[in-house]
């Protein structure tokens, strides 16, 4: 019994590490936009094959009895896909048990009802994602009644002889695949963690210019690959006069303008808006799927945010401060030249008298007319 076990556990753990893999390298695809829905499903049909592959490995607890760990692969599935994924593990074992695992008889239709009624009361008590100390003791609990009165039904009374072994088997299983489930959560918020933290600018908590880079060339490609037309806008913006706050009141001031105006940027993108640190007092703002009216909005709104915002430092020092601009869109040249045609807006916004916001040219790397003026 004790090899047999091993085995099983065997199989949950590494269903379990090699199912978290798989969903961390999913979760960067292109496919994972649309997984809410199909993923339940793909998760219900792997843990009914995981539930398939445990009665395999079932093992004897006595003479007449013989059992297996299908029901911890449909309260995984539970909680990894929810009451879909749950659903489609059950019938997935069920129909297993009824019509591939040995003779259809009296004992394949109490097999096959066992996951049944397993899945309808752990529905009741799990919930998707979620690891609560109380409902997984719940969980499997259930689990334990509904296997005792499973085998009562099919073998008699003399199960019960062996119902405190049954019950170390679940609280043992039950355990496992909370405390690894938990491991893993863990891990993946920890890594979540480092990952952000390696893409973000330490001062101003935006994207950093690795960040930027990835999702600027990101959508470059998709607009070369045109598609369902997609198009983006990019703003770029410069610090007015930064290097005279440094010079002036010294660098931990100038941190507090960055930090600052790093919050405007946040609060006037759009959502699903790109913000970036490029360097030093340099700031890039993506826009997705925009007109050029949102564009030239949103540029607007951060210039005028940042003149009107009281920019105060530790000791109390109010100073002003103001940006320049520049801004352009991908389908109004080549997407390769978007960057450099919004930092020659860029620059003819700063050589224009600075404050102000200036629209790259269509179709060159040429810059047009300043759109906006200071008051």
């Amino acid at each position: 019994m004790l090899k047999e076990l091993f085995v099983n556990f065997t199989i949950l753990a590494t269903m379990l590490f090699f199912g978290n893999v798989l969903l961390n390298r999913f979760r960067h695809s292109p496919l994972a936009a649309h997984s809410a829905l199909w993923m339940p499903g793909l998760a219900g049909l792997a843990l009914g094959g995981v539930g398939m592959m445990l009665m395999e490995f079932s093992f004897p607890l006595a003479s007449h009895t013989i059992v297996d760990l299908r029901q911890s692969a449909i309260i995984i599935a539970i909680y990894a896909g929810g009451i879909p994924g749950g659903f489609i593990a059950t019938a997935v074992i069920a129909v297993f048990r009824l019509f591939f695992f040995g003779p259809f008889g009296v004992s394949s239709v109490i097999g096959a009802a066992n996951a049944v009624v397993t899945f309808v009361l752990i529905a009741i008590v799990l919930r998707k994602g979620q690891l609560n100390g109380q409902r997984w003791t719940a969980a499997f609990a259930v689990q334990f009644i509904v296997l005792m009165i499973t085998l009562y039904v099919a073998v008699g009374p003399q199960v019960l002889m062996i119902a405190p072994l049954i019950a170390l088997i679940t609280a043992g299983t039950g355990m496992f695949i909370f405390l690894m489930l938990r491991h893993l959560q863990n891990s993946n918020r920890s890594f979540a963690i480092m990952e952000d933290a390696a893409h973000r600018d330490f001062l101003t908590g935006l994207y950093n210019p690795r960040a930027f880079s990835l999702a600027y060339e990101r959508r470059v490609k998709l607009a070369l690959q045109d598609r369902e037309g997609f198009r983006f806008g990019l703003i770029l913006l410069d610090i007015d006069h930064f290097k005279k706050v440094n010079d002036t009141y010294g660098h931990p001031a100038g941190d507090v303008v960055l930090r600052q105006v790093g919050n405007i940027l946040s609060v006037c993108s759009p959502i699903g808006g790109h913000c970036a640190r490029s360097g030093g007092e340099e700031f890039v703002v993506i826009v997705d799927r925009p007109d050029e009216e949102t564009v030239a909005r949103t540029a607007e709104r951060i210039r005028l945010t940042i003149e009107g915002h009281p920019f105060l430092l530790e000791d109390g020092t109010r100073l002003d401060v103001t940006v320049s601009l520049g801004y352009g869109l991908s389908d109004e040249g080549s997407p390769k030249t978007l960057f450099q045609r919004a930092d020659s807006a860029l620059y003819l916004a700063k050589e224009s008298g600075r404050n102000r916001v200036a629209k790259a040219a269509a179709g060159s790397e040429e810059t047009g007319n300043v759109m906006s003026l200071a008051r």
